[in-house]
């Protein structure tokens, strides 16, 4: 039996932390191992996917977890700023993941290869954008990290039935 789905929550969103960390380490040695390039970018296409539909369940999760914080004000703040910024880095890997897919599929429905230097542009690019979003989930990480250790916030039992 499946503890209930605010109770979720903290095991839920290392998923999406490990994943969407891995999949630019694998763009990055896609780039560096020319002759494994497509099997490793779809690797990386395929952690980004589950990644950010890990987000969505974090999100989902922490929605439940919010009925039980708020208490005081601080925990509101606290809750608002986390929540905010865990919609944010959902976003900007929802374009990244995107992004990524419209770059790895493009020769397919081109049925041409990209060149080699707009390629490695285009990825190197992307990597830095990507570098972005992993701030963006750190700093998402940080303020739970926050609500939990500083403000003592923990999911609670299930809310009374309206």
């Amino acid at each position: 039996m499946l503890p209930p789905w605010n109770h979720l929550h903290p095991a839920i969103v290392h998923f999406p932390i490990a994943l969407l960390t891995v999949a630019p380490l694998l763009v990055l040695l896609g780039l560096l191992w020319p002759a494994q390039r497509r099997g490793i970018h779809l690797s990386a296409l395929v952690l980004l996917l589950l990644g950010i539909g890990g987000l969505f369940l974090a999100l989902a999760s922490g929605d439940a977890v919010e009925r039980y914080a708020r208490a005081t004000p601080a925990l509101l703040a606290g809750v608002r700023d986390h929540e905010l910024a865990a919609q944010w880095a959902t976003l900007i890997f929802c374009l990244l993941g995107a992004a990524f897919a419209g770059l790895w599929s493009l020769p397919l429905f081109r049925k041409k290869e990209l060149s080699k230097p707009l390629e490695t542009g285009l990825l190197l690019a992307w990597l830095l954008l990507s570098a972005a979003g992993m701030l963006a989930v750190a700093r998402t990480g940080h303020l739970g990290g926050h609500l939990v250790h500083d403000l003592h916030t923990h999911a609670g039992p299930e809310p009374p039935l309206p």
